[in-house]
């Protein structure tokens, strides 16, 4: 087992453990959110069976981590409530997400395998970065709907909480397109280059 399954594999232990002991606890509702926080860990599994698109074990391991923070340690150990800078990193930290999701998506979407090479790095920014924005936008809508719906506070009812997690997810977006530019046009090995690459051999092959 290698380093990136070993932290994955852990993290869905976490879950599992805890979901078992809430559940004898008769506390449905969280042991609902740790086992629907379980199940997202397989989003990467379940995207490259549905689409072919590989993904790197860094992407695998960031996104897991990332589920990990908001719901194990936001929600239930209520980092949320205790740090004040925990709600704003993970927001940030979304928008350099979603940028990466975009790409894994714009690669599926390439059926000609023209995303490689510098002479489509605007290309690969500008999607990256509209489908980080359009994320942001969209779980802030989700958040107001939870709210109106089921009656729970994750905007503490506030506009200037929403307008905060849309810039903070906004900031990630841009540091994540500026990374994208600047190890292209110094010719840096990234992350992104290795996930065209991985794609680029499974295309041929």
């Amino acid at each position: 087992m290698n380093w990136s399954k070993g932290i994955v594999y852990s993290i869905r232990f976490i879950f599992i453990v805890n979901a078992i002991y809430l559940l004898f606890d008769q506390k449905v509702l969280l042991t609902g959110l740790l086992l629907g926080s379980l199940a997202l860990t397989f989003a990467p599994e379940i995207f490259t069976k549905l689409t072919g698109v590989k993904i790197t074990s860094g992407g695998r391991v960031t996104y897991t981590v990332f589920i990990f923070g908001t719901q194990w340690l936001g929600t239930y150990l209520r980092l949320y409530d205790s740090l004040i800078w925990w709600d704003i990193m993970l927001h940030f930290s979304s928008g350099i997400l979603l940028g990466y999701v975009g790409i894994l998506l714009l690669i599926w979407l390439d059926k000609d395998n023209l995303v490689k090479g510098k002479s489509t790095t605007i290309m690969i920014v500008l999607f990256s970065f509209v489908v980080s924005i359009s994320g942001a936008v969209f779980w802030e809508i989700m958040e107001f709907l939870a709210d109106t719906i089921f009656g729970s506070n994750t905007q503490l009812g506030s506009l200037q909480d929403t307008m905060e997690d849309m810039i903070y997810g906004t900031l990630g977006a841009v540091l994540f397109a500026v990374y994208i530019l600047v190890t292209s046009h110094k010719g840096y090995s990234s992350c992104i280059n290795r996930l065209i690459e991985i794609n680029t051999r499974r295309k041929k092959g």
